[in-house]
């Protein structure tokens, strides 16, 4: 895999990006590289920081669709959804799901908006669509891909949504997203999407990403200019930009629409395995697209088990969290399914 190695993949299976992404060795040799210009260049180091701001922010636009005005590197997401929702007027109506991510909903939750809620189920946008046909909701948020379940909203349902609901305002927390799936914004329902770099997109920590559709700004009256200022009112990470830099550059070197089908077509065998051994719930089986993370339904221990047997995975409530990314394999899965048929 070298240049683009990752030595944690080398220690046992690693099946827990949702949890974090591993850390390339390419990655870590231009981040020692880059703080020695620090070492070596001081306070030029700072300054031609704001060059390098303007190179990620292009990149970033590139590889995500839309025009680099529209687009800021945040540290993670929780501070960036809060800058978003920072331009927003008060008392505007939302809808959540009542098992959504802690810190999407906290960060409207603290804010004075009249919060809504549904309960999160596997056909949610039946749900979604029940509720705003009441027509008393101005914010639809939500994750893109659930942390806790792996259940990948419908896009295609929501260009529809917007269509019947014009002025409703989309965000979505796109941190189990950016990285894992294709995606051009411009071309998506979505007014607001903020995410971490440091999962799917394999950038380390300190880094995100913010984006805001032209109709956000209309709607709500704003420029880009002002949101940038307010993003960069201080100093920056000039090391967490650099390397959100790097690993952009990175995926779309490796030919990032290659991964994602390489990384689909795994995500859709393990699914069908883990469905035949009745480890995930049936509902994943029936929707018509889900992601690469998986909540397997064990009896206790099971997470133990996994972890003795090297298999790098996550307890998310009851259940336990496996997470198929790019570099994943055939074999990954397969150790996976003789683990899994050895606890039960």
């Amino acid at each position: 895999m070298d240049p683009h190695f990752f030595p944690l993949l080398t220690k046992g299976t690693y099946l827990n990006t949702a949890y974090v992404g591993p850390l390339s060795t390419s990655l870590a040799k231009f981040r020692s590289e880059h703080e020695q210009l620090y070492v070596e260049n001081g306070v030029y180091y700072k300054i031609n920081s704001h060059a390098l701001l303007e190179k990620t922010h292009h990149s970033m636009a590139r590889f995500f669709g839309l025009k680099s005005e529209r687009i800021f590197a945040v540290p993670n997401f929780s501070i960036g959804i809060r800058q978003a929702l920072s331009f927003i007027p008060k008392n505007q109506k939302v809808l959540l799901m009542e098992e959504e991510y802690p810190s999407l909903a906290a960060a409207f939750e603290e804010r004075d908006f009249v919060i809504h809620k549904i309960s999160m189920e596997s056909e949610i946008e039946i749900a979604i669509e029940k509720r705003l046909a009441k027509n008393d909701i101005d914010i639809l948020a939500l994750s893109i891909v659930q942390y806790n379940t792996g259940l990948l909203i419908d896009i295609d349902f929501l260009i529809q949504l917007k269509r019947k609901h014009p002025n409703l305002i989309i965000i979505g927390d796109g941190t189990q997203f950016l990285g894992a799936h294709s995606f051009h914004f411009d071309r998506s329902p979505f007014d607001v999407v903020v995410g971490s770099g440091y999962k799917w997109l394999l950038a380390g920590f300190g880094n995100g990403v913010m984006m805001v559709s032209e109709t956000f700004l209309n709607h709500f009256q704003l420029k880009p200019q002002v949101i940038f200022e307010r993003i960069f009112i201080g100093h920056f990470s000039i090391l967490a930009l650099a390397s959100l830099h790097f690993a952009i550059q990175s995926l779309e070197e490796q030919g990032f629409e290659q991964l994602m089908q390489k990384k689909e077509a795994l995500a859709e065998q393990a699914k069908h395995k883990l469905g035949e051994g009745k480890w995930i719930g049936p509902w994943v089986l029936k929707r018509k697209q889900h992601s690469s993370i998986f909540v397997l339904e064990g009896a206790v221990g099971l997470y133990e088990h996994l972890i003795q047997n090297n298999i790098n995975c996550a307890q998310r409530g009851k259940g336990v969290r496996v997470s198929f990314h790019y570099y994943n394999t055939e074999m990954d899965l397969d150790h996976l399914m003789e683990v899994l048929e050895q606890f039960s």
